[in-house]
């Protein structure tokens, strides 16, 4: 068999035994959910009413898996004040092992709305909603739900096993390449695994991670009390400030037109007054002489 003949065999090999992982890689992966149109066991009664992260899952090794539950919750509560409320919530939030994702505070007519979101370990999310209940005057509305990623999870499991043992197999030729080409051709092969590999590892520590710790978004509104007081449609704090505005705007009104008989009108009359003056004088002196010249005739 010639050189060429040889590397040609050797490059095919590597993409043999990658296509034979990958084809492994699509068996594990069909084996981890039913076919389309497949009877589906119905779970028993006990393990229907366990729920969240204490229930279990068959893995595709075999082994017992914990489930991976994502709880999210949404909470539109009415308070007193907002800000305060949205500053207890961080501090619970904090206790508790967790942080905030993101806070937003707005003006709402005479007062402030706001929402806030935060995640909180998985164990506390209960515990944590009640509170956040607590701290309301009035509920609107509570939503909580759940995302069964246990499947999923298992199955890139199974497939980044794969991967990482294909990888290992393709890696082993970089010691049996006889020339620069063939190491080039090894090399394109394995970087291409180790980007599928890093992918999967980011994905399946997202799903730990989002199951480990539950996000709790919270819409705040205040208080219709805390308002100000309005009788028939007046308000005495809306007049005040109106009165206000109007008294500033009245100011700025003097003020620029003080600016603009400085600057422009009193230049402008003193170019015409100093010559009509000056002419003035010297009318007023004639006359004087004339007068005087007449008296001593």
């Amino acid at each position: 068999m010639t050189l060429t003949k040889q590397r040609l065999a050797f490059i095919l090999l590597i993409f043999l035994l990658v296509a034979c992982g990958q084809a492994q890689e699509s068996r594990d992966f069909e084996g981890g959910a039913p076919a389309p149109g497949a009877p589906v066991e119905e779970p028993a009664a006990e393990e229907a009413e366990s729920g969240g992260q204490d229930e279990t899952a068959a893995g595709q090794d075999g082994q017992v898996q914990e489930q991976l539950i994502i709880r999210t919750g949404i909470l539109e509560i009415v308070v007193e004040d907002t800000e305060t409320t949205i500053d207890e919530i961080a501090r619970r939030a904090a206790a508790s092992g967790g942080w905030v994702v993101s806070s937003n505070v707005f003006q709402s007519g005479e007062a402030k709305s706001g929402s806030t979101t935060i995640r909180v370990p998985v164990d506390q999310f209960d515990a944590m909603v009640e509170q956040i209940e607590s701290m309301a005057l009035e509920v609107l509305n509570t939503s909580t739900s759940g995302e069964d990623v246990t499947e999923e999870y298992v199955d890139r499991q199974a497939r980044l096993q794969n991967l990482e043992a294909t990888a290992d197999r393709v890696r082993s030729f970089l010691e049996d390449a006889d020339d620069v080409e063939e190491a080039l051709a090894v090399n394109a092969e394995l970087s291409r695994l180790e980007g599928e590999i890093e992918s999967i590892r980011g994905r399946i520590q997202y799903l730990e991670q989002s199951a480990a710790f539950s996000t709790i978004t919270v819409r705040i509104t205040p208080d219709a009390l805390s308002q100000p007081i309005e009788v028939g449609g007046w308000r005495p704090a809306g007049v005040a400030r109106d009165a206000i505005e109007a008294l500033i705007t009245a100011l700025q009104g003097l003020a620029t037109i003080a600016i603009w008989i400085i600057i422009v009108l009193l230049p402008l009359a003193l170019l015409v007054l100093i010559p009509l003056w000056v002419i003035y004088l010297v009318i007023r002196r004639r006359r004087r002489l004339a007068s005087t010249t007449v008296t001593e005739n």
